[in-house]
Parts: C-alpha cells; sequence; structure tokens
C-alpha cells in the first residue's frame, strides 16, 4: 500500500496544514488519495457530516465521499489525548487493530493514503499502545512536521529518535511557520536538526498570516518530488 503517515513535535504544529496541502496537491497531480485521521479529539462535534474538523479538512482537500467512519474511526469530544479522552467520558479505549482493518479497507480503494496521527507520536491511544505503534502497524513512510519556536531541536530530535525505537522509515522532516525574516539564530537552529537527527529537510514552510493549502501546495510542489513520493 502506498502513502506516508504524517507525526508532529506537538500539538498544532501544522500536521493537519500539510497533510490538507500534500492531498489537494496529489489529487491535482491525478492521483485517487485517500485521506484518514484514525484517532482524533476536540472541545465538540464539527458537524453533522464529520465528527473532526481535520477530517472534515482532509476530505475537501482529497476530494473525497468516503464515509466519517471510514476517514476518522474514533472521536472524543474531550481535547486531550484519545486515552485520557476515553477515561474522562467513560467511554470504551480506542481500538488501535480496529482503526488499523479500518485504513486497509480504506486504503484498497485508492492509489495513494495520506494518514494524520494526532498531537505527537508518543501521545498514548491506549495504555499499552502509542501513536508510534498505530504508524509501524500502517507500514508508511513517516513525515514529522516541526516548528523554528524556541525548543524545537530537543522536541524534534525527541521525535526523530522515538520513530527509529519503534522502527518507522522516517521520510524526513518538514519545518512549518518560519518567518519570512528568519534570524541566523533559527537558520542555524534548523541545520543543527537536521545535521544532528541525520534527516533531511524536506520542505520549510513560511509563516503565513493568510496561509491556505494552495499556498502550502505551491510551496510543496517546489520543494518535493511529488511524483516520486506517489511512485514510491
Amino acid at each position: 500500500m502506498k502513502g506516508i503517515f504524517i507525526t508532529g513535535t506537538d500539538t498544532e504544529i501544522g500536521k493537519t496544514t500539510v497533510a490538507t496541502s500534500l492531498a489537494s496537491l496529489s489529487r491535482n497531480n491525478g492521483c485517487d488519495v485517500g485521506v484518514m485521521k484514525p484517532f482524533a479529539t476536540g472541545k465538540r462535534v464539527y458537524s453533522t457530516k464529520y465528527k473532526s474538523k481535520d477530517s472534515a479538512l482532509l476530505a475537501k482537500a482529497a476530494q473525497v465521499n468516503d464515509l466519517d467512519e471510514e476517514i476518522n474511526p474514533f472521536f472524543y469530544s474531550v481535547p486531550t489525548a484519545p486515552f485520557t479522552a476515553s477515561k474522562i467520558q467513560s467511554e470504551k479505549e480506542p481500538n488501535v487493530e480496529d482503526a488499523v482493518r479500518i485504513y486497509q479497507k480504506l486504503a484498497a480503494k485508492h492509489d495513494f493514503m495520506i494518514v494524520e496521527g494526532i498531537g505527537g507520536i508518543m501521545v498514548p491511544l491506549t495504555k499499552k499502545q502509542y501513536v508510534a505503534h498505530l504508524a509501524r502497524l500502517l507500514e508508511l513512510p513517516t513525515v514529522i512536521i516541526a516548528g523554528p519556536k524556541l525548543g524545537t531541536i530537543n522536541h524534534t530530535l525527541l521525535t526523530v529518535k522515538a520513530c527509529r525505537d519503534y522502527g518507522l522509515n522516517i521520510l524526513g522532516i518538514i519545518i512549518n511557520g518560519m518567518p519570512l525574516r528568519a534570524s541566523l539564530l533559527k537558520t542555524k537552529t534548523i541545520e543543527t536538526i537536521s545535521e544532528l537527527s541525520q534527516q533531511r529537510i524536506l520542505s520549510i514552510i513560511p509563516f503565513l498570516r493568510k496561509g491556505s493549502i494552495k499556498n502550502v501546495s505551491h510551496i510543496l510542489q517546489r520543494d518535493l518530488n511529488i511524483s516520486k513520493i506517489l511512485a514510491d
């Protein structure tokens, strides 16, 4: 099965921005791309059609009509880790194996899959399973989304280490939200991340006040060999 798994160094780091932009870019390149956010949480249900706003954005970008239960099989209306949310709501824990089975059925309908994780790679889905377990079971190359803020070296290196510890194939790192006039400090920070992690910086997305899928897709089109990614 062809596809990529998108994780991040933190929540609100730009995973959905990158995932939706990649989905739109893939679709515009003639690829029948499917999308999935297996686990999602939020303060409330987004709409009558999609429980999660992220799922709605992904489906729109990919131009798919797949059911919400396929795109986002597990949703909790508490903005925290799924394992914690299930305890707060006194609901059954998420089931990672069920999510993988749903992914396999959904992937069979499309040529390429973009799967977005929740939070960071070590967010607990169940008492014994983390996002890293899900990524390993999906067997998809992993893209890490990081930011340029203070602390990003530590967060990114920890994420890379966790991915390696779980045997994940890291495709590279995308930096999101870089100031348009980046200081020498921020530029060298990104260089340090690449050098110490021994991972390629796939793209540096600038901070865009009016960012859109179109804008970010244009940047990713410039920086990535999207045809190669879709073919691998």
